[in-house]
């Protein structure tokens, strides 16, 4: 347990030493990843949030002394750029997620055609392979070795992680650990224990709890702050306001096999706050108005009118799930499109006869009065952060959504913003007092790979559509070099009545269950495993071994459910 929890030193031959910015915990995920690339072609690191998987991959990627590039999120490119640039590094290439989803898959030009590593950022993006953004990579990738890279590589089910490993893994490469198939495996509805188990020779994603008991002590102290969870169960408007307008949204019948998703659509909005719902109103009817004419002509609903009723920067959860569902299942008949326009002014009455009182936002506003300090609220609906940049314009807040920025004065660039909130952690130096912000309002895609550790508090203001969305959320501050000694995570959850419309919390409970990433249950990777083996004593009561060799060695026979394998240990390294 010991040899394969400190992995295999670097080899002279593999190019040099690991470099000396990397942490004493960090060196053996950057051995482990090596030796697993050089095997298989390929590896995922899901280390849990804040443990510094960034410096990990780079480490890897640079030791080898050959071309690379890297495949990350467009608002990471510019943090990508800064950690290349404190490295010397400056040539290489950066693919953006958005450019592999939006064209069809070119050869490449030099240099990134003479890549030989991809390494992808926030891989959990690329877990469906029906979209265009999987197929482009899995095409880009053909010939060359890949590091994927992502806290939460499964987001509802097993299958998303092999469908990760898929990227470079032939079909039945785990077929001797007991999976023939991984496209059969990703297709089962059943329980994948087996599927995760051989998965786990493939990863590094190790616990703060593991990294923490192993490795403190060193050069570096590994201390997270401490945490802390309340909940409130609050509305934006009266019990009885809300009981009308659910019951006005569960007549509602367009759409088809699609109708459910768009109720939940308006429900989720309705939760947020009165401007969300207001907005989802005008886009549904929108949609009621092009679906109208599409069943008029006889025809199916396009991709591009369905862009025009959603657009993807306002509503990136519902372009999602809603845009294959509702492409596929569009009606011809219009009896529930009229049926609908008749509901949806009912609804709009309602809506203006709402008096101004908030609860859930004052219940916002009584926190923040109640508790100071930088604090980060997610919603799920820009107009709830153009809502609250109105409510809150006498306090120091700020916002992002998209690659936008805001002050309360007026728009300003992203980066600003994100530095005005948290200089020591993006490092730059103290703003000016009048550009000082102490309240953050963030959609989710502000949620992943950025360093906020500034801010001592995060509020879930809405519920995400998925779980792993609340752990990239924290991720932002609760991370290695916080210097808080205690943060907080506040969440808002519906009131029972809009709960049970939107069965979100049981939701959310059920996927929660799916997922195995390191920090809840480990079983993603053997480390966390034979963590608890690897400091127990030694008995040689129970268990022997002999070795027909000239050198001293041990073989052990290691047996996680079904899944068998043999390890052979000399001069305790693991092989």
């Amino acid at each position: 347990a010991r040899a394969l929890l400190d992995g295999t030193p670097l080899a002279g031959g593999a190019g040099g030493s690991w470099p000396s910015w990397l942490a004493p915990h960090q060196i053996p995920a950057a051995n482990r990843l090596t030796a697993i690339i050089a095997r298989h072609g390929g590896a995922l690191l899901a280390d849990e949030v804040g443990l510094g998987k960034s410096y990990i991959a780079l480490a890897v990627a640079l030791v080898r002394q050959e071309p690379f590039a890297l495949v990350v999120p467009a608002v990471l490119v510019p943090q990508w750029r800064g950690l290349l640039g404190r490295f010397g590094v400056h040539d290489t290439p950066i693919i953006t997620h958005e450019s592999l989803s939006a064209t069809s898959y070119r050869p490449l030009p030099p240099p990134t055609a003479s890549c030989r590593l991809f390494v992808v950022d926030e891989a959990h993006r690329f877990r469906n392979p029906e979209t265009n953004r999987y197929r482009a990579l899995a095409r880009l990738v053909v010939g060359s070795e890949i590091l994927l890279v992502t806290a939460t590589p499964i987001h509802n089910r097993v299958a998303d992680l092999l469908h990760l490993l898929r990227l470079f893994l032939r079909d039945h490469a785990l077929a001797a650990l007991g999976v023939p198939s991984l496209r059969a495996a990703a297709q089962r509805e059943d329980d994948n224990s087996l599927a995760s188990a051989a998965a786990a020779r493939l990863i590094v994603a190790r616990s703060r709890e593991r990294v923490q008991s192993g490795y403190n002590g060193g050069p570096v102290t590994l201390s997270f702050p401490r945490s802390s969870n309340e909940q409130h169960r609050v509305g934006p408007t009266t019990d009885a306001v809300l009981a009308d307008l659910i019951g006005g949204i569960s007549r509602l019948r367009a759409g088809g096999a699609a109708a459910p998703l768009l109720r939940l659509m308006l429900l989720r909005r309705l939760g947020s706050s009165i401007p969300a719902f207001r907005a989802a109103l005008l886009r549904y009817d929108a949609y009621l108005d092009l679906a109208t004419r599409a069943a008029a002509e006889n025809r199916a609903l396009t991709a591009r009118e369905f862009q025009r009723c959603f657009p993807r920067a306002a509503e990136s959860d519902v372009q999602l799930v809603l845009f294959p569902v509702l492409l596929r299942h569009s009606t011809t008949s219009t009896q529930p499109l009229e049926q609908d326009r008749s509901i949806l002014t009912s609804l709009r009455a309602v809506v203006s006869r709402i008096p101004p009182t908030d609860p859930k936002a004052d219940a916002l506003e009584q926190l923040l009065d109640a508790r100071p300090g930088k604090t980060i609220v997610f919603t799920d609906a820009q107009p709830t952060v153009r809502y609250f940049l109105h409510r809150l314009r006498h306090r120091r807040v700020a916002a992002v959504f998209g690659r936008a920025g805001r002050f309360a004065a007026g728009d300003a660039p992203r980066r600003e913003v994100l530095q005005a909130f948290a200089p020591r952690a993006q490092g730059v130096a103290a703003p000016p007092a009048v550009l000082a912000t102490d309240l953050l309002i963030a959609t989710d895609l502000l949620s992943e790979g950025l360093n906020l550790q500034d801010a001592e508090r995060v509020v879930h203001y809405d519920l995400p559509w998925s779980p792993a969305r609340l752990a990239q959320r924290v991720g932002r501050i609760d991370r290695l070099g916080s210097s808080h000694n205690a943060i907080s995570t506040i969440t808002f959850l519906p009131p029972k009545s809009l709960a049970d419309a939107l069965a979100i919390e049981e939701r959310l409970a059920a996927k929660v269950s799916a997922q195995h990433v390191a920090g809840s249950n480990g079983r993603l990777d053997w480390c966390d495993q034979l963590a608890e083996l690897a400091v127990l004593e030694a008995s040689a009561s129970g268990s022997c071994a002999a070795v027909a060799t000239g050198q001293a060695a041990i073989v052990l026979v290691v047996r996680i459910g079904t899944l068998v394998d043999a390890i052979v240990i000399e001069d305790g390294v693991a092989r």
